[in-house]
């Protein structure tokens, strides 16, 4: 198991570090051709498993508000995809209608219709908007560990633990 507090000061640490020159921008390059090669099938076998898929919407949430094209400091983000235009114009519409970014069909495919993907990409792009992209991950990070600490606490209390 990832611990998501260390690994997200990892993050920063690495964005923060002057001697790095991974750029955010870069990270997001060609976002409409790889979220469908590395994001939306983890989506659709964790969406077969049952497993959460909080974090993964987050994720798809967190490139659509990218593609709106500003900041939240209110500073333009440049072109940098070959879609650039149509991704602009979904990531504003999902703004009032978070259901546009999904109907992307040839970045999401049938995962775009999964209630349960949408209800979570719904709820991670409100809290952006609400209250920003590090909140967001915040709130996702501690949520997450609050998770694991119920999940490591059945198991320590569960009669297989206790005879050991």
């Amino acid at each position: 198991d990832t611990c998501l507090e260390s690994y997200w000061e990892l993050i920063a640490k690495r964005f923060s570090n002057p001697t790095i020159n991974d750029a955010i921008t870069r990270i997001c390059f060609g976002g409409a051709s790889n979220q469908p090669k590395f994001i939306v099938p983890v989506v659709r076998d964790a969406l077969k498993s049952g497993v959460k898929i909080d974090g993964l919407a987050l994720v798809s949430a967190m490139w659509c508000r990218y593609c709106q094209g500003k900041t939240e400091a209110g500073k333009d983000i440049l072109p940098n995809d070959p879609q650039w235009d149509r991704l602009q114009a979904v990531a504003k519409a999902a703004s009032k209608d978070p259901t546009a970014w999904l109907r992307m069909t040839d970045v999401y495919g049938e995962v775009g219709e999964d209630d349960s993907f949408l209800q979570a990409f719904f709820n991670a792009l409100n809290v952006i908007e609400a209250n920003g992209v590090e909140n967001a991950m915040l709130q996702y990070i501690q949520k997450s560990n609050k998770e694991q600490a119920m999940k490591d606490d059945n198991r320590d209390a569960s009669p297989a633990a206790m005879r050991e």
